[in-house]
C-alpha cells in the first residue's frame, strides 16, 4: 500500500489543500508555523484515527468552521491486477470528518469515518496503512517522563492489536473508577467490598497490557544498529496477589499504586567504554545528549521493524522537521532508512535536500 494523495479542508491552517505523494520520498519545505506539521498530523490521523498532537478534536478544526475534512487515497501496490493495464489499480479513499459536536444545529459525533464514500466504524476505516512518526518531541523520550515511554509502547500496540487497544481503554477507565472508590473507602464512605469488581478488572486488563509490552520489547534485541543498545522492561507487575498486598496502602494513598500505568522502560548502551573497562550504561542517567538522541533513533528503528514484521501493510515514515535537531552521524542514520519506505520529510532548510538525495533514489519536493 502507498498513500498517493491527501486533501485537507478547514484542517488547522489549511482551508483547502491537496498534495500528491511519490512512492518514494516527498520533501515538504517551508517556514515555521506555515502548516508542515499539520500535514504530518493529517497523514497520521488517516492511519490511526487519532492525533499525536491535539488534546481535543476541536483544535484541528479551523477557527470559525463547524467541521474539518481529511481525505486520503491509498493504492494497493500488491494487487495481482496492478500490472494488468486493462484493470484499474485498486484504491481506497479514506475520509475523516472532524466536528465540534454540532453541525447545522444538530448534535453529531466528533469523528466520522468513511471508506469509498460509505460510513464505517473507526476500526474498519483506519489501518489501511501504518505510520511511524519521528518528531522533535520524540527527542525527549529518553530523558522525559515515563508516560512518554508508555505512550511509545501504547501507540504501536494499539494500532496493531485490537485486543490491546480495548484492554488499554478498559484499564484506564478501571484505574479512574477504582481511584475514586479508594478515596471513598479511605473516608469510610464505602465498604472495601466495592473494590472487588474493579480489582478483578485491574488484573484482567493489566495482565493483557503487560504481556504485549513484554513481547514488543523482546523483539528489539534482533534489530541491527551501529551502537549496541538494549532495553529493560521496568514493569510494575500486576497480579491478584500484589493487588491484595498493596490494598491497605492504596486506600491510605487514595489511588492505585501498581500496574501498567506505572510501567517504564530503561535503555542501556551495552558497550560503553570507561577507562580500560567496557560497561553497560543507563542512557537516561549517564548518556550524553548525542547518545540519548541515537537511543531515540534506535527505538524508532525498532518500532519500524516491529510493524514491518507483524503486519502485511506498508509503513509510511514521517520525519517532521527533525533533521536540524541531529548531528551529522545521527542525520545520516535517520536518512538511511528512507530508501526502504515511502517517506514524507518536512524541513525549514532547503540545504538538506542534498543529504536526502544521497540517501534515496527519487524525491518529490513541495514548497509551502
Amino acid at each position: 500500500m502507498i498513500l498517493t494523495g491527501v486533501a485537507l479542508q478547514n484542517f488547522r491552517l489549511h482551508k483547502n489543500y491537496f498534495l500528491k505523494f511519490t512512492e518514494n520520498t516527498t520533501v515538504i519545505i517551508g517556514e515555521n508555523a506555515i502548516g508542515k506539521t499539520s500535514i504530518i498530523e493529517a497523514i497520521n490521523l488517516l492511519a490511526t484515527g487519532n492525533s499525536f498532537r491535539a488534546g481535543r478534536i476541536e483544535e484541528m478544526i479551523e477557527f470559525g468552521s463547524e467541521l474539518a475534512r481529511v481525505k486520503g487515497v491509498v493504492l494497493d501496490t500488491n494487487s495481482k491486477n496492478l500490472h494488468d493495464k486493462a484493470e484499474t489499480q485498486p484504491t481506497d479513499e479514506v475520509e475523516i470528518i472532524l466536528t465540534r459536536g454540532i453541525v447545522s444545529g444538530k448534535r453529531t459525533q466528533h469523528r466520522l469515518f468513511s471508506v469509498n464514500g460509505v460510513r464505517r466504524r473507526k476500526k474498519d476505516a483506519v489501518g489501511k496503512f501504518f505510520t511511524v512518526a519521528f518528531r522533535p518531541e520524540d527527542m525527549r523520550m529518553i530523558e522525559g517522563s515515563p508516560s512518554r515511554r508508555r505512550t511509545f509502547m501504547d501507540t504501536v500496540l494499539s494500532l496493531l492489536y485490537l485486543e490491546y487497544e480495548v484492554a488499554l481503554k478498559n484499564y484506564e477507565q478501571t484505574v479512574l473508577r477504582r481511584n475514586k472508590l479508594l478515596q471513598q473507602v479511605g473516608e469510610h464512605k464505602q465498604p472495601k467490598t466495592v473494590l472487588q469488581y474493579w480489582d478483578l478488572n485491574l488484573v484482567k486488563y493489566g495482565e493483557i497490557l503487560q504481556r504485549y509490552r513484554q513481547k514488543f520489547l523482546e523483539s528489539f534485541a534482533s534489530v541491527p544498529f551501529p551502537l549496541e543498545f538494549s532495553v529493560e522492561y521496568d514493569s510494575s507487575l500486576i497480579s491478584k496477589e500484589r493487588v491484595d498486598q498493596y490494598k491497605e496502602r492504596e486506600i491510605a494513598a487514595g489511588h492505585t499504586l501498581i500496574g501498567p500505568h506505572k510501567d517504564d522502560i530503561i535503555v542501556y548502551l551495552n558497550s560503553w567504554r570507561h577507562g580500560k573497562d567496557t560497561k553497560k550504561m543507563r542512557i537516561d542517567v549517564f548518556g550524553s545528549r548525542g547518545q540519548q538522541r541515537l537511543a531515540v533513533l534506535w527505538l524508532k528503528f525498532c518500532e519500524l521493524e516491529y510493524i514491518k514484521n507483524k503486519s502485511n501493510t506498508a509503513t509510511l515514515l514521517l520525519l517532521d522537521d527533525i533533521l536540524s535537531e541531529l548531528d551529522d552521524d545521527s542525520k545520516a542514520l535517520a536518512l538511511s532508512v528512507l530508501k526502504n519506505y515511502q517517506s514524507v520529510v518536512t524541513t525549514t532548510e532547503p540545504a538538506v535536500l542534498e543529504d536526502i538525495r544521497q540517501a534515496t533514489d527519487t524525491i518529490e519536493v513541495i514548497y509551502l
